[in-house]
């Protein structure tokens, strides 16, 4: 295998395949990085047999082949390449190592043969949906952030794509909170699947802002994803989802008009004395056209206000600050409204117009 290309091409196709890329494995070769040459384009592979990683760049080819090399080694060697040189020269020799220069540096590193290494398999879609790339990276980002850490539900470590009626439900829940973001869609039909959150997560890195139209494919057991420099394979999660539709249905009785950012910042001041290692809560009080925002832990209390506009009746209401804070971030929008029905129940935080997301945060019991 011989072969020249830019090495911003090569840089980027590094940067983007190692995401896949096994940190330690049972299987040595799921550590390495799948080099390909063929047909003057240079094709990078990462597999961790969780998530697959697809990219190809331009190149001159000299002789096809392929190999496996030592990911750490190689996407650091590549990172350290000089600014100054425009291209880079790979090739493998006899002795089964693979040569890089670039300007005047020089690196060797041994590989391994690529008969071993899993390809991407062509899966057998039951359904496919394509939605804009900007779209798509916001949906994530904005439900992502309520999946569940712990595994005891694993349905609840993942991102639910739900499509009905026209529209792209998008969720992610922890049993503490809930996260719902809606867009409209072309797809006439009904598609239902759970997408891990490593991979949701790592799409968020992969995904840009443009109008580039991401196809999905669905089988039972993978998903695939054609982005506009690559191709993402993952495993998605089997089991049902929770009703979140019903969990979203609330009877509430207080509604509050608030500027995202003032209530953002008044509970990121209110929660500056708690911590993982001090876990507080912050109690809020909203009544007479005014919330009241208190935070008292061993290490001191924090107070502030702010006035907002309210119908309703008043109420006392306590929260974990990062959940609070976490729905805040995610908001996108100036002027949020908070919906409440009493203390033991749940905030419902939505936009002022339209439903484009519905954000669901638990209490905190106070005693």
């Amino acid at each position: 295998m011989k072969f020249t290309c830019r090495r911003s091409d090569l840089l980027d196709a590094v940067n983007i395949v190692e995401r896949a890329v096994a940190s330690k494995s049972t299987m040595n070769i799921l550590e390495g990085i799948f080099i390909e040459a063929k047909d003057n384009e240079i094709r990078f592979l990462g597999n961790n047999l969780e998530l697959c990683i697809d990219c190809s760049i331009p190149g001159r080819i000299e002789k096809k082949g392929s190999c496996v090399v030592k990911a750490n080694l190689f996407s650091d060697a590549v990172k350290k390449l000089p600014f100054h040189a425009d291209e880079a020269n790979i090739e493998v020799n006899e002795s089964n190592v693979i040569l890089l220069s670039c300007g005047n540096a020089k690196f060797n590193f041994s590989i391994a043969t690529a008969d071993e290494f899993p390809r991407p398999q062509e899966i057998t879609a039951i359904d496919e949906v394509t939605i804009q790339e900007h779209l798509l990276k916001n949906m994530i980002r904005q439900t992502v952030y309520a999946i569940s850490q712990n595994d005891t539900k694993p349905y609840l470590t993942g991102i639910l794509f739900d499509i009905k009626d026209g529209v792209l439900n998008v969720v992610g829940c922890d049993g503490y909170r809930l996260a719902i973001r809606r867009e409209e869609t072309a797809h006439a039909g009904t598609l239902k699947f759970i997408m891990q959150g490593k991979t949701a997560r790592e799409l968020l890195t992969l995904l840009g802002e443009s109008d580039f139209e991401v196809k999905i494919k669905v089988s039972d057991k993978q998903a695939r994803l054609t982005l506009k420099n690559c191709i993402v394979t993952t495993r998605l999660i089997d089991g049902d989802y929770l009703n979140y539709e019903g969990v979203a249905k609330h009877e509430n009785t207080l509604f509050v008009v608030t500027e995202t950012k003032e209530i953002l910042d008044s509970i990121d001041r209110a929660s500056l004395i708690a911590s993982e290692a001090v876990k507080a809560h912050v109690l809020l009080q909203i009544e007479d056209g005014q919330v009241n925002i208190n935070c008292e832990t061993v290490l001191g209390q924090v107070k502030d206000k702010f006035e907002v506009d309210m119908q309703g009746d008043p109420i006392e209401i306590a929260f974990n600050p990062r959940y609070l804070m976490e729905a805040f971030k995610n908001a996108d929008c100036k002027e949020i409204k908070l919906s409440f029905s009493t203390a033991l129940n749940p905030v419902v935080i939505q936009p002022v117009e339209g439903n484009s997301f519905h954000y669901i945060v638990l209490p905190v019991r106070l005693h």
